[in-house]
């Protein structure tokens, strides 16, 4: 029997998601303006004895999606988030000049906006995935990349110098 969250972060696209300890989720504070958290608390920490049934991941994918967008933004989901980066689990920038490695980025805090897409730090630049990743841009937020570099500067990649010429 496997459990809600491992089930969700087993599915093919949710990769760029970070499995969060289960103290941080259980911790009422990090719950705060979450509605039904109670009853859903106790779908995504069960174990899922039939994972066929349809509603399994129901409002708990909204729910436990803005878990994790408050996560990454602590000291501990920063590095979780670091590890990821480290390995290149959110692609790479797609400018063949560049090929920086990217973060998952949200264009907007609110659920049902906008897809999730990937931010290069080099370029500045925001892209689409190319992976399947249908993930929700809320789940990561607007404010992580930033948050990101501020707490861990030493890996904010120098920008290019793109330099533009009439003849090569």
């Amino acid at each position: 029997n496997s459990s809600w969250i491992s089930l969700f972060l087993g599915i093919k696209g949710n990769e760029f998601l970070c499995r969060v300890p289960i103290d941080y989720i259980q911790e009422t504070f990090n719950q705060m303006g979450l509605e039904y958290f109670t009853e859903t608390l106790q779908v995504i920490l069960n174990p899922v004895l039939d994972s066929s049934l349809d509603w399994v991941f129901g409002d708990e994918e909204k729910w436990y999606g803005m878990i994790p967008a408050r996560y990454i933004m602590s000291e501990r989901g920063v590095d979780d988030m670091r590890q990821k980066y480290e390995r290149v689990a959110f692609e790479v920038c797609p400018k063949l000049s560049c090929r920086q490695k990217t973060l998952s980025v949200g264009p907007s805090d609110v659920c049902g906006n906008s897809n999730v897409k990937i931010f290069c730090p080099r370029c500045y630049d925001f892209y689409e995935l190319r992976s399947d990743a249908q993930l929700d841009g809320a789940m990561f937020g607007t404010s992580f990349s930033q948050n990101f570099f501020a707490q861990r500067p030493n890996l904010r990649p120098q920008p290019t110098l793109d330099v533009r010429r009439l003849f090569g």
